[in-house]
């Protein structure tokens, strides 16, 4: 069900109060197939569910001078929708979250010919559900006792855990592994699958090394794979399809900067005629925020500004106009958001930037 009830009291003719409460839906479905099995993907996704609510004032203040709108928000998500890419393929997931902030909007005109607009809204978001999920970026999960794995075969990674002896039981293990496989094929270590190696230190990888081998899937229980002689260890040894999951709960959710500024100032110049002249400058800044729901410090979006300008001629009577104007003036390229691919692509990230300064001429006319 869903459905929304407000609620407002007029203080004066100039001060209002209210509140509000919405509750909204958006379907599940079926995520694509997948060639293997990745923890944390599941066959379908649930519907999305909302309990909004809102408390809020508008004011006029100065007879008219100021006018004030103050907004607190709280949305609550239940099976929140989101995608990601795995093997190549979009994959919708369901998890909590909460949302909560306020919004600032104020009109100030101290006289007929000037206008200044000022925002401002503070966001802060949360997974709240305890949700695994494989990181691609780090496949390990942060275990200083796993070996990422590289599958010569799918071109896909996996993670080797030893749950007893530590790093160095998970290497002996890739490394015997590696050997068996290279001695069937009549291969050594210079011209075959070699023992796992250290990562740099400046990989951001919580994994202490990582290898080329075959990970296996469960679809081939029999073939030569790392996921087959691990059932052979009595548990000493787990391998992690895709990598190893981690919780994502208190996560910030991704594309939802922390704060947001716009500031604008217009004056307008009237001519005898009856005719004016109208220039304008807008000013924006969007704070910082993630691009994917594991956030770290290689996902985050830094804050950025933007600043346009206008220039605007009115015919008497507002019968027509000629607009020139002037977007991103500073012609910052600043990053927007960025999409990860996954680890079968090479994990490439585009991004996406403001668009290049742009300028041009408008005209209207009214009939």
């Amino acid at each position: 069900m869903t459905g929304r009830a407000v609620i407002d009291f007029k203080v004066t003719p100039d001060n209002l109060l209210y509140a509000s409460y919405s509750r909204g839906y958006k379907s599940g479905g079926i995520n694509p197939a997948l060639q293997f099995n990745v923890a944390g993907v599941t066959e379908t996704f649930a519907p999305e569910i909302i309990n909004a609510f809102e408390i809020g004032s508008k004011n006029t203040f100065g007879d008219g001078v100021l006018q004030l709108n103050l907004t607190g928000f709280y949305y609550k998500y239940k099976g929140l929708q989101l995608s990601r890419i795995v093997a190549r393929t979009s994959v919708n997931d369901n998890v909590d979250a909460d949302i909560y902030g306020f919004e600032a909007e104020a009109m100030v005109r101290p006289n007929p010919d000037w206008l200044i607009n000022l925002g401002f809204s503070y966001l802060k978001t949360k997974v709240t559900d305890d949700k695994l999920f494989v990181n691609q970026r780090d496949p390990s999960g942060g275990l200083p006792d796993s070996v990422i794995i590289k599958d010569i075969t799918q071109a896909f990674n996996c993670a080797v855990v030893a749950n007893v002896g530590g790093q160095t039981t998970a290497n002996a293990f890739v490394t015997g592994f590696n050997d068996a496989v290279n001695a069937a094929k009549g291969l050594d270590r210079t011209n075959g699958l070699r023992p796992p190696e250290d990562f740099p230190s400046d990989a951001n990888l919580g994994a202490a090394s990582g290898a080329y081998s075959i990970c296996g899937s469960e679809s081939d229980p029999t073939g030569a794979s790392l996921l087959n002689a691990a059932k052979a260890t009595g548990g000493a040894i787990t391998v992690y399809s895709g990598g190893v999951p981690i919780s994502i709960k208190g996560n910030s959710l991704p594309q939802a900067p922390n704060f947001k500024f716009s500031a604008g100032v217009q004056h307008t110049v009237n001519f005898p005629s009856g005719m004016s002249l109208v220039p304008r400058l807008d000013l924006t800044y969007t704070g910082d925020s993630y691009g994917n729901i594991f956030n770290g410090r290689v996902n985050k979006v830094k804050g950025y500004a933007q600043a346009n300008a206008q220039l605007q001629l009115n015919g008497r009577d507002d019968r027509w106009y000629v607009r020139g104007f002037v977007q991103n003036i500073f012609d910052n390229n600043a990053t927007t958001g960025l999409y990860l691919t996954d680890q079968s692509s090479g994990l490439f990230t585009n991004i996406f930037t403001l668009e290049p300064r742009r300028y041009g001429i408008g005209a209207g006319m009214k009939f």
